[in-house]
C-alpha cells in the first residue's frame, strides 16, 4: 500500500499550505514570491494517509510547450522516503497532459539531492551557468525532452539567454 498520495492542488487553502511548506524549508535562500507561486501551471502535493501535505512541487508559471520545474520541498520528517522522486515523476505526467514538450530545471551546484532526483527521472544535464542574482553561485541546467523532435540546442540556448557559462 502506498503511504502517500500525489494530487494536483485544488484550492486556495492547499496552495497556502504548500506555500507555507516552501517558506519553512531549511535552505530558504530566497523568500517565496507568493504571487508568482500562485500563477504556477500546476502544483503537485504529496499527502500522507491523514491528508496532511508533506511535500509539494510545481511546474512554474509560463505558457506554451516549455515548462520549468521548481518549488520542490519535502517536510523534514518525511525525507528519504521517495517523495521528491514521486513528485518529480508526477510533474512529468502532468506536463504531458498540459502538452508541454520540454521541461527544464535549474539547480544550485551544491544541491546534490536535487541533481540526483532529476537524473533518476530521466533529465539530462545541460551546462553550468553563473547565477543571474549576482551571488557567484554555479547553477546547473537540466532538461527533459518530452518530444524527440525538439531542437534542444536552440531551445536551451534561448532559455539560458545571456547568462555566463561556467567552464
Amino acid at each position: 500500500m502506498n503511504r502517500f498520495q500525489y494530487v494536483l492542488c485544488q484550492n486556495d487553502a492547499e496552495l497556502a499550505a504548500a506555500a507555507q511548506l516552501i517558506e519553512n524549508r531549511d535552505d530558504n535562500a530566497h523568500p517565496l514570491d507568493h504571487s508568482v507561486f500562485a500563477r504556477s501551471r500546476a502544483v503537485v502535493l504529496a499527502k500522507n494517509l491523514q491528508g496532511e501535505i508533506v511535500g509539494c512541487a510545481a511546474i512554474k508559471a509560463g505558457e506554451g510547450i516549455v515548462g520549468e520545474l521548481g518549488y520542490l520541498v519535502v517536510a523534514p520528517l518525511y525525507r528519504r522516503q521517495g517523495i521528491a522522486q514521486d513528485l518529480t515523476l508526477k510533474r512529468i505526467e502532468v506536463a504531458k497532459s498540459l502538452n508541454i514538450k520540454l521541461l527544464f530545471a535549474t539547480i544550485r551546484d551544491e544541491n546534490t539531492a536535487s541533481r540526483v532526483n532529476l537524473l533518476k527521472a530521466g533529465f539530462r544535464f545541460w551546462r553550468n551557468y553563473l547565477s543571474i542574482r549576482g551571488t557567484g553561485n554555479t547553477i546547473g541546467w537540466f532538461y527533459l525532452a518530452l518530444d524527440p523532435q525538439l531542437d534542444i540546442e536552440r531551445m536551451m540556448l534561448n532559455l539560458v539567454g545571456d547568462r555566463v557559462q561556467v567552464k
